[in-house]
């Protein structure tokens, strides 16, 4: 190309605009095609993000119920201990002797 216009550098312009256009068309399909993939993926995923959302929420629950249970735990093993040394006082069973 030069820099004296002329009727074929019009031409020859005329062909490369004609061909971005075509480009362009073809990424415009190519781009409503990737939207159309994208909106299905996204469809087809949603149920599974909110299972792990609830999932989340499930473990934060359980984790504070794990801190509550922790300290009931050992109170129930307190009164389990007291309970059954009670029993046993009650019953009459000596305990043995430590052998040394």
């Amino acid at each position: 190309m030069t820099n004296d216009p002329t009727t074929t550098d019009w031409g020859e312009l005329n062909d490369r605009v004609g061909n971005l256009e075509n480009g362009f068309g073809t990424f415009k399909s190519e781009l409503a095609d990737n939207t159309a993939a994208t909106k299905r993926i996204e469809t087809n995923t949603s149920e599974l993000v909110e299972a792990f959302e609830n999932l989340k929420g499930a473990f934060k629950v359980l984790n504070w119920i794990g801190k509550f249970a922790r300290p009931l735990g050992y109170i129930a093993g307190a009164i389990a201990a007291v309970v059954s040394l009670y029993t046993a006082y009650k019953a009459g069973t000596a305990v043995p002797p430590s052998i040394k």
